[in-house]
This record gives C-alpha cells, structure tokens and sequence, in this order.
C-alpha cells in the first residue's frame, strides 16, 4: 500500500516539474531576447578616390573626313577599308574631263585677252606718235588747237582701253588659276598617317562636292596610334571633373585589359537627350587621351571610364552604408538624452514629420555601438567612393559603427536601442 503511495507521489512530482518546464519553455519564447541584430565593424583609417563613372565610344584623337570638293563619278578607288595610307597618298580621283575642259576653255580666253590688250597697246603707242606729230605742226602752226585736241583725247582712250585689256588678262588668269585648282581637287591625297577606318562610297559612284550642300563623305582616314575615349557625363558630375584627372579606361570587348587615361577636354555647352522634359538627361561631352592604348582597340567600341576626381590620404573613413541621413530634431533628442515612449507612436510620428522636414533640416548620422546600445552620431562627411566615406568629425579610429541592416539605419534604430552584433558564419575550409 505504502508503495503504491509512494509510486503516485513520484508520478505527481515528475508531472509538476514537466508541466513547470512546459511553462518557462513558453515564457521564455514569448519573452524572449529583444534587441536589434545588427552588423558591426570597427573604424579604420585609409586613402578615399572619389571616382566620377560615365561611359562612351572608342575614338582616334585625329581623324580626318574625306569628301570631294568637287561633283563627279568616283574613276580611281586605289584603297580599302583597313588599308595603312601615307600622308599625300593618293586616295580618289574624281573623273576630271568637265575641269580639264574649263581649264582649256579659260586658257583660250586668257590667250584671247592677251592679243586684244596687245592690240589696245599698239593703238595707245599710235596715238601716242600722231599725238606728237600734231603738236610739232602745232608750234609751226600748221595745225589747230581742235586738231591738238582730239589728238590728246585719242590717246587717252587708247591708254584707257589698253589698261582695261590689262585688267582682263589679270581676271583672266584668276580664272584660269581656279579651274587650275578644281581640276587638282579631282585627284585627293590624304593629309594625315594613318589608316582608312570606313569607307562610304565605291568605284563608280557619284560624288557631291563640299561647295553644294555638305557634300558626299567617301572615306574616314584616322591615326590609330593616337586614342581617346569621349564619355557622356552627367551635369550633377561634370563639376567634379578637370582637366589632367587621370582615369582608368575598361573597354566592353576587352574586361581583362583596364587602360590609362589622362582627362584633356571638357565640353562648355552641355546636350540634351529625351523628347519630354521629364525624360531629358543633360550630360557634357568628356575627352580622355589614352596614355597606353591597346593594339586591339577600333573606333566605335564601348568603354566605361572611372575618373579620379579627387583623393585623401590617411583618413578616418567608414563603409559607405553606414552613414544614413536622419531629422535634425532626432539628433538634438538624442544629444538631450530624451526617449520616445514607445515604437509605434514614434514610427507614425517620424512618418507624418518627414513629410514636413526640409533638406536643410536633415543632417548625416552614424550609429555607434557602446555597451550594447546604438549611439547616434552627428558627422561631418567628404569624399566617398564605391566602398567608403571620409568622416571628418564624430568618429574616431577604432570606433565600432553599425553597418546594417539598411532598414534598421534607417528607421528602426534610435538613439540608445539595445543591439546585439550578428553572427556572421565563416565558411569552412574544404
């Protein structure tokens, strides 16, 4: 009988103690650990590029358009596309038989012009010598001062006529010069080194001249050795850049082989791309002299260029995520030591007061971890780049600083939450 007893009793307690762990198991999941797990990482010190990205096209620094100045059919073609030319090479040759003939025409008149000036020289030498025989028969007077009269005017018709003879052989010949040059514009030779990189017409072809409308482009001679990359930068970018900041070039076709540049010019006057205003990106024209050029480069390829806008040295930086920006009225709480009473009223107010906080109201912040709790920091910021922020004030080397999550930066946390730092699992060697 005392066995039985003594057997319920030993049920009733392991009972009691299962139904108590039960209890503290379900108190401790409802009450559980409820500070914020963020990531942590420690202040250093280090060097900032601030790094300005635009992309573009691969360009020769020179080259050269070659139209014909004058209209005809294309005869001679003697180069290709890709085809190594020498300056003064002989490029195209326009049929010339329209310019041989006004060059043979305004020969015929200049030869015209000169048997008449000197037809109009004899009659001025002859009025000359009837002019003095007049007057000689004048002083014996054997003659009339109405003879020595029309004597005199005679000779200055003859002497007009003669320097009007003058002109037109001087206009003549001006004539006879330009159809010189037009027929000489038949034949085009390249004035650079280099390479033809397009060609656009073919043998045979009709060719506009430059002197109707744009005339007809035949070819593009450039200097290959000589390259340049013309990237678009956008207008909120364009005041960090100058002349001679060096850049690092990648070119889409060739990842594996970054280039170096140097910045050589800057466009004054920006371009509009997009038809409505709400689409219109303003960007200014950049040119970059590439100081190492590779072999395999060809005009028209895409390349990104990053350029180094400026550079610090030895600076208290931190990773970039890390600085958010808050209210002002946040950090002059936290400064005061004031708390907000509660997470949902502060999470609905800080909604409705963002609406009405200004720019100028809303300085950069940094979340320190001290004793297990989140800091809010003030700072003062410069350069960044991909990674990291120059912190010129509020923090120190050594310092640990929130890093994340984005969410928590910039919303949840507050001045003096309790945090805990998360576990960041480490892969194991294989």
């Amino acid at each position: 009988m005392k066995n039985k007893k003594s057997s319920r009793k030993k049920w009733i307690f392991i009972a009691i103690f299962v139904l108590i762990a039960a209890i503290v198991s379900v108190a401790g999941l409802k009450g559980g650990d409820d500070r914020m797990e963020v990531t942590i990482k420690s202040v250093k010190r280090g060097d900032i590029t601030s790094i300005v990205t635009a992309t573009g096209k691969i360009q020769p620094e020179v080259e050269v358009v070659i139209s014909s100045e004058v209209p005809g059919e294309i005869i001679e073609l003697p180069v290709k596309d890709g085809d190594p030319v020498e300056k003064g090479e002989l490029l195209v040759r326009v049929n010339p038989d329209t310019l041989e003939a006004q060059v043979k025409q305004q020969e015929a008149s200049l030869a015209s012009t000169k048997a008449g000036a000197a037809q109009r020289r004899a009659e001025m030498l002859q009025a000359q010598l009837d002019l003095n025989r007049i007057e000689g028969l004048f002083k014996k007077e054997f003659s009339t001062q109405d003879d020595l009269e029309q004597a005199r005017t005679r000779l200055e018709v003859a002497k007009a006529a003669h320097e009007s003879s003058l002109f037109q052989i001087k206009r003549q010949e001006m004539q006879l010069k330009e159809a010189n040059d037009q027929l000489a514009k038949a034949s085009i030779y390249s004035p650079i080194t280099g390479t033809v990189v397009s060609l656009a017409s073919e043998l045979g072809d009709r060719v506009v001249g430059t002197g109707q409308f744009a005339g007809t482009e035949i070819m593009r001679v450039a200097n290959l050795n000589n390259m340049e990359v013309q990237v678009d930068v956008s207008e909120a970018d364009i005041v960090n850049v100058a002349i001679d900041d060096k850049a690092t070039i990648e070119v889409d076709a060739l990842p594996k082989e970054p280039l170096e540049g140097i910045v050589t010019e800057i466009a004054n006057s920006a371009e509009s791309t997009g038809q409505r205003s709400q689409e219109q990106l303003t960007t200014f024209a950049v040119r970059i002299k590439l100081t190492e050029p590779a072999a395999r480069l060809r005009p028209g390829m895409t390349a990104t260029a990053d350029i180094e806008t400026d550079t610090v040295e030895d600076v208290v930086k931190a990773p970039l995520g890390s600085v958010v920006v808050r209210p002002k009225r946040e950090v002059e709480k936290g400064q005061k030591g004031d708390k907000e009473d509660n997470d949902d009223t502060d999470e609905s107010s800080e909604e409705d007061d963002g609406k009405k906080d200004d720019k100028d109201d809303r300085v950069r912040v940094v979340f320190l971890a001290k004793d297990g709790k989140a800091i809010l920091t003030k700072v003062e910021t410069g350069i960044a780049d991909r990674d990291f922020i120059e912190l010129k004030s509020g923090v120190e080397e050594g310092d640990r600083i929130i890093t994340g999550s984005y969410r928590a930066l910039t919303r949840d946390l507050k001045d003096e939450s309790e945090i805990k730092e998360k576990k960041i699992k480490k892969k194991e060697d294989k």
